[in-house]
């Protein structure tokens, strides 16, 4: 009896972190989903767009592998700094001044 119950109670443990772990968006689709907004402020070619999405994945990759406050804040201004130096001036001040998306872009 008590071997069953150090079963379940291990099935359940790995259903409940296995679970949790589906919930977390994945780099790729957190990725996604800061293009799509950037998308929808400015208008990029193809090639930007690829390189913008590329961008935003090694952001998400670094902000998670971050150890302190200071990494993360370093990683969110190298990044901001990135995008802004890929986009023409028009759009760099539709970005600048558009301060959600920036936020949202970077960290």
């Amino acid at each position: 009896m008590k071997k069953l119950i150090a079963v379940v109670t291990m099935l359940l443990a790995f259903t409940v972190s296995a679970n949790a772990q589906d919930k977390k968006m994945s780099a790729e689709e957190a990725a996604k989903k800061d293009v799509a907004a950037l998308v929808a402020k400015i208008t990029i070619n193809e090639d930007l767009k690829n390189d913008m999405y590329t961008l935003m994945i090694i952001k998400h990759n670094e902000l998670a592998a971050a150890k302190s406050a200071a990494d993360k804040a370093r990683v969110s201004e190298e990044i901001e700094h990135k995008i802004l130096s890929g986009v023409n001036k028009e759009q760099r001040q539709i970005l600048t001044s558009d301060a959600a998306l920036m936020k949202q872009l970077s960290h």
